[in-house]
């Protein structure tokens, strides 16, 4: 078994200190189950400069699975997120530029199990995988023949 690749960024007082610098003030705060990362100890925040799309980010969240937090007046909850042993907070920033290229490769075994299960598709070449981060959750958008499915990422490669 194989040590599970993660590529987002954790999130420190640098970086937070930097999002403030940028006026970055609004981040939704919620769980992040991942592969590597024990249940229910995982975080990323996503930033947002302005209010409305944080808003419209945290709305869609379910209960329980996060909210968005103003660093202007609660910086202290961030950073007892930093600081403490018990959980990993990570910021919706990637480690690597070629991190979805990683990610396949890392996970290609498990994404073409779970796609020939669901789908018509033999071979991770018959298929074109994008990556995106939305509302706090990786997709996959998976372009095969005429057909395009959306999938949660974390489905595909657990």
């Amino acid at each position: 078994m194989s040590i599970p690749y993660n590529p987002f960024e954790l999130l420190n007082l640098p970086l937070t200190r930097d999002l403030l610098r940028k006026n970055t003030h609004f981040l939704v705060v919620q769980r992040l189950q991942w592969p590597g990362i024990p249940d229910k100890k995982g975080f990323i925040a996503t930033p947002y400069q302005h209010l409305k799309p944080a808003q419209e980010h945290a709305q869609k969240l379910n209960s329980n699975e996060g909210r968005m937090i103003d660093l202007q007046f609660e910086l202290d909850k961030i950073l007892a997120l930093i600081e403490s042993p018990k959980y990993l907070l990570f910021l919706n920033a990637y480690r690597d530029l070629d991190w979805q290229d990683k990610v396949l490769k890392h996970y290609q075994k498990n994404i073409l199990s779970k796609l020939e299960i669901s789908t018509e598709i033999q071979s991770i070449e018959d298929v074109s995988i994008d990556l995106s981060f939305k509302f706090g959750k990786l997709t996959a958008l998976i372009l095969f023949g005429e057909s395009i499915q959306e999938f949660s990422l974390l489905d595909l490669i657990k």
